[in-house]
């Protein structure tokens, strides 16, 4: 087993940006299968929980910011496709709150990822080390800044590869922070972490994806796993075109009843404009367009029923969802 601490910007850039979101999954599948524990120490988790929520407003005003930007290129520039275009983007408008929410779920599964981590309270011994650090201006303080918890971290990373050197087969250590960790060459550690980071069993890393590929095959996996790597959300116009599909079928299984109570006698067809109304009558010009439309359907859509209860149900409970995702109440059925 192998043990991979990441950075807090790690995990707050795993939750906020699609292209860090296999890595995500892969992690989650690594802990799953037993190949790594994740290292957590409590100041990361505490950063985490501090800067979540600003991560979550700041993905959805930078969606909303990209979307004003683009449509309003389009509307100066867009020339004979313009249309086209703007009714493209409008149905992406109509996606941005589903895709902003997204990022909470993406919070919720690194929680998730938490609540089964080494958590690691960080000792007075390497904060001493930390300050040390700060006292010799080697990194991460090489930069003139303050980058405490910069160094704390790196010291109780250490500190838990020392003390449990046997129990691991390697221990990996991630961050996107270049600025404060690497050397010129980004990939790899800034001199001043030598002692730490020895390239064998004790390695850095500056992105997710170098750290964990050799514990898994990240080609098979994609292929796996691909949802990983796919925006999930629907568009207004695909939901619309089920709903369109789900109201024709519904209506029409409505119907065929109709026509059944009406081969059994338990519904009288009257003539146009009588003034009778109700469940037990039907006029006949509206049979008579009824069965126009029941014919369209039947034309339009290869599976037409009938279907058993349970595909009945599934039916209904499509097109209530579907509603209530563009704003009606839960079981608005009419058709």
């Amino acid at each position: 087993m192998h043990l991979v601490m990441l950075d807090t910007c790690v995990w707050l850039d795993m939750s906020s940006q699609k292209a860090e979101l296999p890595m995500l999954t892969a992690l989650e599948h690594l802990v799953q299968d037993d190949a790594i524990k994740i290292l957590l120490p409590d100041l990361v988790r505490m950063e985490y929980e501090r800067n979540k929520d600003r991560v979550i407003e700041a993905t959805r005003k930078r969606l909303a910011n990209e979307f004003r930007v683009v449509k309003g290129v389009i509307e100066s520039f867009g020339g004979d496709g313009k249309e086209a275009a703007l009714d493209t983007l409008d149905d992406v408008n109509q996606r941005l709150p589903i895709l902003s929410e997204a990022t909470q779920v993406t919070v919720n599964r690194v929680l998730k990822l938490f609540e089964n981590a080494i958590e690691l309270q960080i000792s007075d011994a390497s904060k001493i080390r930390a300050a040390e650090r700060a006292i010799a201006k080697r990194a991460p303080f090489h930069k003139q800044k303050n980058s405490v918890a910069d160094a704390v971290l790196v010291e109780a990373f250490q500190e838990f590869r020392t003390q449990h050197a046997d129990e691991y087969e390697s221990f990996r250590f991630v961050t996107h922070n270049v600025t404060d960790f690497s050397a010129k060459d980004h990939r790899k550690p800034h001199d001043d972490f030598a002692e730490i980071f020895d390239d064998k069993t004790s390695l850095f890393f500056n992105s997710t994806s170098p750290a964990i590929e050799d514990l898994l095959d990240l080609e098979e996996f994609h292929y796996e796993y691909s949802f990983a790597w796919e925006d999930e959300t629907r568009g207004l116009q695909e939901i619309m075109s089920a709903m369109d599909e789900l109201f024709d079928k519904v209506w029409y299984n409505r119907h065929m009843n109709m026509m059944y109570h009406i081969d059994e006698g338990e519904t009288e067809i009257v003539p146009a404009g009588t003034p009778r109304y109700g469940n037990g009558v039907i006029h006949e010009d509206v049979l008579i367009r009824a069965k126009a439309a029941a014919q369209r359907v039947r034309e339009k859509y290869e599976d037409t029923g009938p279907w058993s209860d349970f595909e009945w149900g599934m039916l209904n409970g499509k097109l209530s969802a579907l509603r209530w995702v563009l704003g009606e109440e839960w079981d608005m059925l009419d058709t």
